[in-house]
């Protein structure tokens, strides 16, 4: 059992981790926003804390609690025009400054360990399939934000021996996961009878569930000292857009995507292995991507149920 510090722990990754933190038995506080929705925490009443707090107060809440274990998931990932200085700028003040500012405040009682989550998006135009030796070219401001963070908890590490590592998540999917994602869309393309457009079908990606990465956040959260500051959290076998919705069209009631040209976006490959480090404590892939992809368009199936039915 652990005092265990949740940033994001509203968002979709965030959430799954707050569950199998909760179902282990640590003491688990999240700290969120004032307007942040917390429906993926449902039915949790009484087994955690929730403080909901503008983000300049996050850092002094983090101080007070002195856990034991930091998970900060915290991020905004999506913004207009990314290439823009104005939109770099932005990135930086909203996903590095709040980690500055708790990382500081935790200066005096530093946890076990302070796990980040970071992104391959930080590897942008390197060339694929990344590896942790590979020099970053991140191709806009999230990215170039990510790969900053990293750099910070890689330097902060260096200098004061606080236990901190960065999580390089591949693409993740699961139950929870917001609709502007393409595995959601596929499932729900899949129920509804309107295929969604590729317009990059052989467009590569790695993909994990997010039980896998919850697994991989909470083994290295664990074996935090003895880790490298930055650890890649992958699947080594990619798979395309094409293929991914074949897979869902063979699973649900039939195609789910509209295809133009099949060999569009075929240099566009975000891929990578994960890192020995992490494979070194046992960690691999184990949820099965078929059972898991029907259980999404069994939900799914389930909700439009009930939505027909309120109706």
């Amino acid at each position: 059992m652990a005092e265990v510090l949740v940033t994001g722990g509203t968002g979709f990754i965030g959430s799954h981790l707050v569950r199998a933190c909760i179902a282990r038995g640590d003491r688990v506080t999240v700290l969120t926003r004032p307007d942040s929705d917390a429906w993926r925490l449902a039915g949790l009443d009484g087994r955690l804390a929730l403080l909901r707090l503008p983000p300049e107060c996050f850092a002094r809440a983090a101080r007070d609690l002195a856990p034991a274990l930091v998970f900060h998931l915290a991020a905004r990932t999506r913004f207009r025009d990314p290439g823009s200085p104005a939109a770099l700028a932005q990135a930086i003040r909203q996903n590095l400054d709040p980690l500055v500012a708790m990382v500081t405040a935790l200066a005096d009682a530093p946890p076990r360990a302070f796990v980040r989550a970071g992104t391959l998006a930080e590897f942008g135009l390197a060339p694929a399939p990344y590896r942790d030796d590979v020099p970053e070219r991140p191709a806009g401001a999230y990215g170039l934000s990510a790969l900053m963070g990293t750099q910070y908890l890689r330097t902060v590490r260096a200098l004061t021996g606080l236990p901190a590592v960065t999580a390089r998540l591949s693409l993740t999917y699961g139950p929870g996961q917001s609709p502007d994602f393409l595995v959601p869309r596929l499932v729900k393309a899949a129920m509804t009878g309107q295929p969604e457009t590729l317009a990059h079908p052989a467009a590569e990606r790695s993909l994990l569930h997010v039980d896998d990465v919850v697994s991989a956040l909470l083994a290295i959260g664990y074996h935090a000292a003895r880790m490298p500051p930055v650890v890649t959290v992958s699947d080594p076998r990619p798979l395309t857009m094409a293929d991914l919705a074949a897979e869902i069209a063979a699973l649900g009631r039939g195609p789910v995507a509209r295809i133009g040209d099949p060999s569009a976006g075929a240099a566009d490959r975000v891929v990578a292995a994960p890192s020995a480090a992490l494979t070194g404590l046992g960690w691999m892939p184990r949820t099965d991507r078929r059972l898991a992809l029907r259980s999404l368009l069994e939900h799914e199936e389930d909700r439009l149920c009930l939505s027909r039915g309120a109706e």
